[in-house]
């Protein structure tokens, strides 16, 4: 399976959520190119950042997210398209829901 990334549509990144429970996600600021990308589990409930009455509130506005049914392919994503994020080394992984291992 692909990575995808989600900008604008919070009904299909929520739907993906629900379908692949065992997959991974990744919260990335907006506009992509910045150096925030970090890894959650797809079952983390991340808390809404932007303002929740908006029309697309967990992938527009701040944030966007990438998901992937590996973190090989979330790392791989973030290579290709994401060249500041590069610079950093390790990806940045949730502490909460500890998605490596």
């Amino acid at each position: 399976m692909a990575t995808i990334h989600w900008i604008n549509d919070g009904a299909g990144y929520e739907g993906w959520l629900s379908a692949h429970p065992h997959g991974f996600m990744a919260n990335l600021n907006n506009p992509p190119g910045g150096h925030y990308f970090r890894i959650h589990r797809a079952t983390h409930n991340l808390p809404d950042r932007s303002k929740p009455n908006s029309v697309n509130p967990r992938t527009g506005r701040r944030y966007s997210k990438v998901t992937a049914e590996t973190i090989a392919e979330l790392i791989a994503w973030a290579k290709l398209n994401l060249p500041a994020l590069n610079e950093l080394g390790e990806p940045n992984y949730c502490q909460t829901c500890a998605p490596r291992g």
